[in-house]
């Protein structure tokens, strides 16, 4: 579940395995992207999401964002 101030999203999201080539988390104002190591760090680039620039990502839970090992 998201709401305006926190949420998650992934690109080229496989369900079945659990990848995806980039995770994404917005919490109050910032963007954070998924490390290979599983560890966040800032990404104001990501905002574009906002402007209607991109949308070709998944929605997902915080559940899955922990869960999903990311290519990238």
């Amino acid at each position: 579940m998201w709401t305006d101030e926190e949420f998650w999203i992934a690109y080229g999201f496989d369900r079945e395995k659990m990848t995806a080539d980039r995770v994404y988390r917005y919490n109050r104002g910032l963007m954070e992207r998924k490390n290979l190591d599983g560890s966040w760090h800032e990404e104001r680039g990501a905002l574009c999401i906002f402007s209607g620039e991109d949308l070709d990502y998944d929605d997902i839970t915080e559940e899955e964002a922990n869960q999903i090992s990311v290519k990238f």
